[in-house]
């Protein structure tokens, strides 16, 4: 019975802290947006036929 008490705390602990952490300083994510292939200007440098159903601008 001490045993799981003791683990019990110690999970109790572990979260706390864990939280703790996360809502004073959050990690902070280095991802950033890359420029891609722009459809829009390959769509126009193809020129495309009036109306036909591959023309989405």
């Amino acid at each position: 019975m001490r045993a799981l008490s003791l683990l019990a705390a110690a999970f109790v602990l572990a979260a706390a802290a864990f939280w703790v952490t996360m809502l004073t300083t959050p990690p902070k994510s280095d991802a950033a947006l890359r420029s891609g292939i722009n459809i829009q200007e390959l769509t126009i440098k193809a020129h495309p036929n009036e109306g036909q159903p591959y023309d989405a601008f």
